[in-house]
């Protein structure tokens, strides 16, 4: 995030020359930091290790059954949150 805020200060230097995105206000988030909160909020997990462990220690007869549906359920939200980031910039720039 700090990489990202140093990019769009970077922005502002540059005063929206052609070839650039154009800044945003100081107190405002830019595209680039919406997304990558958004995918991290979306919290693409490619094995669920504590619900595993949780059901291995509760005594679940297959612990690893939560596996494939995590996955189906983090790819699902984390495909959400990019389409809404794209209609969103979609829109702006519209």
């Amino acid at each position: 995030m700090e990489e990202l805020k140093n990019l769009e200060e970077e922005r502002r230097a540059a005063g929206g020359m052609s070839g650039h995105p154009p800044a945003v206000p100081k107190s405002v988030a830019s595209d680039e930091m919406c997304v990558f909160l958004i995918l991290n909020i979306s919290s693409l997990q490619l094995i669920p290790m504590n619900v595993v462990a949780y059901r291995s220690q509760y005594g679940s007869v297959d612990p690893t059954a939560i596996v494939g549906p995590a996955i189906l359920a983090t790819a699902v939200s984390t495909l959400a949150g990019v389409v809404f980031c794209k209609v969103m910039d979609g829109k702006r720039r519209a």
